[in-house]
C-alpha cells in the first residue's frame, strides 16, 4: 500500500513523494552487532502455544457437561488481547519514504532521497513535513530528517 503525492517545489521542479509499508525491517548497522535474535522460529513457537491454549479453552467450554461457565468479561478481555497485538504490529511496521525528481526543465539533475520511519502517524507526519519543505525550501530534507540523498 503506497501513498503517492506529486509536489511542485519552490524552484519549479516537480517531485514525487511516496511512502510504502515494509513487511521486513530495513537492515541497519545495529543489526549486525547482535548474533542472537528471536527470529521467526521463536514467533512460530509462541503462536503455536497460544493456539493450543485456545483450542484447550474452547474444548473445555464446548464440552459443557461439567457446568463450566466462562464469563463474558473473560471473552471480552481475550478478544482485546487478540486484536491489540496484531493491530499494534501492523501500525508500527516501518515505512519507506522516497522523494524523487527527474530534474527540471532548466537542466537541473535528477535527485532521489530515501529514508524510513517506524509507525503510521510518524510516517504521515514525516511525509507532510517533506512536502512542506519542498514547497518552501525546494529540498525534501530538514535538519533531523530521516531522508538521505541516494546517488
Amino acid at each position: 500500500m503506497a501513498k503517492i503525492r506529486i509536489v511542485r517545489a519552490a524552484d519549479g521542479r516537480q517531485w514525487m513523494v511516496r511512502q510504502k509499508l515494509e513487511w521486513t525491517d530495513p537492515a541497519t548497522g545495529e543489526d549486525f552487532e547482535h548474533d542472537m535474535q528471536g527470529g521467526q522460529l521463536a514467533a512460530i513457537g509462541i503462536v503455536s502455544i497460544m493456539g493450543l491454549l485456545w483450542v484447550a479453552l474452547l474444548a473445555w467450554w464446548a464440552t459443557g457437561s461439567q457446568g463450566v461457565v466462562v464469563p463474558l468479561w473473560v471473552w471480552a478481555i481475550l478478544l482485546l488481547i487478540i486484536g491489540f497485538f496484531p493491530g499494534r504490529w501492523v501500525l508500527r511496521r516501518p515505512r519507506t519514504l522516497v522523494a524523487e525528481t527527474p530534474g527540471g526543465s532548466d537542466g537541473s539533475s535528477p535527485e532521489r532521497w530515501v529514508g524510513w520511519v517506524r509507525g503510521t502517524s510518524a510516517a504521515r507526519e514525516e511525509m507532510n513535513q517533506t512536502i512542506r519543505s519542498l514547497e518552501t525550501r525546494a529540498t525534501p530534507a530538514y535538519a533531523d530528517s530521516p531522508l538521505q540523498p541516494v546517488s
